[in-house]
């Protein structure tokens, strides 16, 4: 959650960090309470990364930095900065790493975790003479503090924790406060309607309820909704379609507790996010970096049911797969493959609205699986602290997708589909936007199996001269090289050759190969070669095949021009034949 001015964060230790002196008192507080029925809503994982005796200790770590003492018995020193790290300041001040003690439950464990919530309370009473680091992780670990307070309350009862609570839920009810129909706002909701249910403050409740109801199916501002009626959510990212579809099964939980309805059309969106999921996960079962996302598995997605995610994890030996093998989604993606096996040909393709929430600028970018592995892919994503990374991975210059050099990109342009046909031998897709000033991009695509391939038409059209370049992201572990007709790639036996296809009039587009990245993990870059398709004009027009072969050779490419301008390429790619025709008007057709 982002304050929506300084003025409410330096109110906000005024309204929160409002607590009696330090401390507990057998006197005035009861050590141990039997558990509520509101569920706790869990600690980000820093329950794991700080177990008890570590807490006890006076020690904190935030995921994957080791522990540093922050604390000596329960006064906890919250300036503290050692990283150097706004999300190691968040985690501190959001008092989830107090959880292992919660858990274990014991009188003693509960004292310790209350009287270092009391010096939370204590300590940031005022946000005056903070400096702005701390000053936002002080306001944006207001939900998660409120979870851990929540949690604290199920088992330790205390008249300053109830007002502890309600204070910190009062100020999420506030509309200025709300961040929206994103996940951040979902977690927010939940939260806020545990917390009313958790101190009997059915107003807070009813207005945690409401929020939820509206980001699900009707978000104001002309936001979409969080899980859309296809099942796609809205944040642009595989990363967090992944923690949304966590979030609001909990979010569930929560309303049953608290003896609110969960909508039959709620349980309905939820089950088809599963399907969203498990197009953007590989045949070899990876997660697809697509928009803000770090890379990993199926099988690390939890409670995967039995549905597509646990197929997809399974190899098929469990669950079940989509019905479709290539879906259109609404909120701007193009997904398919050749059949729902572990040796399928897979490809994704992004359009839609511009950039939001977690999304990259990746309009027209596309993801190509094929002979076991990726073959063509996002760049990733690296984390939130190194902005002059995130700013390039979120680039059009980091997807395999087709820039205009010396044109300002607009990332809210909106990308449109103007067709799109699934057949049983490929699949073929098109689209269209001028997100480049005084240029239009079109760009079609023909993903094709038996033999697995991807022919991609691209043109610019602009009133001035510019460059467009075809960019092609390889995985790392690609060895790639510029050859006269286009470029080849190897990693292993498997063989990627990028051919350009002459089209009548147009000049050759020029190959290269230059040093790439891929960022795999927050604050990690891995080397990956980019292979480009250049040419120049006012009016660009360039026709590549890619062929992935494993231990073949160069395919052999015929192309012939019709009076129409039609042109019909033939090819073999590992002793199978290949032939399709690209129409003057763009239109890209597989042929017997």
């Amino acid at each position: 959650m982002t304050p929506r001015s300084w003025a409410a964060v330096l109110a906000l230790g005024a309204v929160l960090g409002a607590a009696p002196a330090c401390g507990t008192s057998p006197r005035s507080a009861a050590p141990t309470a039997p558990p509520t029925g509101v569920p706790c809503l869990g600690y980000n994982g820093l329950n794991t990364a700080n177990p008890a005796d570590q807490v006890a200790a006076g020690r904190f770590a935030s995921p994957g930095l080791k522990p540093v003492r922050v604390a000596n018995g329960s006064d906890v020193d919250w300036g503290l900065d050692p990283y150097n790290d706004r999300t190691w300041q968040l985690w501190l001040h959001s008092l989830e790493w107090l959880g292992s003690l919660i858990a274990k439950g014991d009188a003693p464990s509960l004292a310790r975790a209350a009287a270092i919530v009391r010096d939370w309370l204590h300590d940031n009473s005022s946000t005056r003479g903070m400096d702005a680091d701390r000053r936002t992780a002080v306001a944006e670990g207001t939900k998660f503090r409120l979870i851990t307070m929540v949690c604290l309350h199920a088992r330790y009862r205390a008249p300053w924790l109830d007002r502890a609570i309600a204070r910190h839920a009062a100020w999420l009810a506030d509309p200025a406060h709300y961040s929206g129909p994103w996940n951040h706002g979902t977690d927010e909701s939940m939260i806020l309607l545990a917390a009313g249910c958790s101190v009997g403050r059915t107003d807070l409740a009813g207005t945690g309820y409401a929020r939820l109801a509206a980001a699900m199916t009707a978000p104001p501002g002309g936001a979409r909704p969080a899980i859309d009626a296809q099942g796609a959510n809205n944040e642009q990212s595989t990363h967090y379609a992944v923690y949304n579809r966590s979030r609001w099964a909990l979010a569930f939980d929560v309303v049953r507790a608290c003896g609110r309805p969960v909508p039959d059309e709620w349980e309905r969106r939820l089950r088809l996010l599963d399907d969203f999921i498990a197009f953007q996960l590989t045949p070899a079962g990876r997660r697809l970096q697509i928009g803000e996302s770090y890379a990993g598995t199926a099988a690390e997605i939890s409670d995967a049911g039995d549905g597509p995610i646990a197929w997809v994890a399974s190899g098929g030996k469990r669950g079940r797969h989509p019905a479709d093998r290539a879906r259109v989604y609404d909120a701007g993606y193009v997904m398919g493959r050749s059949d729902w096996s572990r040796h399928a040909v897979a490809y994704t393709a992004r359009f839609g609205p511009g950039r939001y929430a977690h999304g990259q600028d990746d309009h027209m970018s596309l993801t190509f699986f094929a002979e076991g592995r990726d073959l063509i892919v996002p760049s990733g994503h690296i984390g939130y602290s190194d902005g002059t990374w995130r700013t390039w991975l979120r680039s059009p210059q980091a997807h395999s997708t087709l820039a205009v050099r010396g044109a300002a990109f607009d990332s809210r342009a909106a990308t449109a589909l103007t067709a799109h046909r699934f057949t049983p031998a490929a699949d073929a897709f098109a689209f269209t936007d001028t997100a480049y000033a005084g240029a239009t991009r079109h760009r079609s695509v023909l993903a094709a199996w038996r033999p697995g391939a991807m022919a991609v038409l691209d043109e610019v059209r602009s009133a001035r001269p510019h460059t467009a370049d075809q960019l092609w992201h390889l995985p790392h572990g690609f060895a790639a090289r510029a050859v006269a007709d286009g470029a080849v790639a190897t990693a292993g036996r498997v063989r990627v050759d990028f051919l350009r296809i002459p089209l009548p009039g147009r000049a050759a587009p020029a190959p290269s190969v230059t040093p790439g990245w891929i960022a795999p993990a927050a604050r990690t870059t891995l080397p990956a070669p980019v292979v480009t398709l250049s040419a120049a004009g006012t009016d660009v027009r360039m026709l590549t095949l890619i062929a992935p072969s494993t231990g073949g050779t160069r395919p052999r490419v015929r192309a012939s021009a019709r009076p129409d301008g039609t042109v019909r390429v033939e090819t073999a790619i590992g002793g199978r034949r290949l032939a399709f025709e690209a129409s003057a008007d763009g239109t890209l057709r597989r042929l017997p």
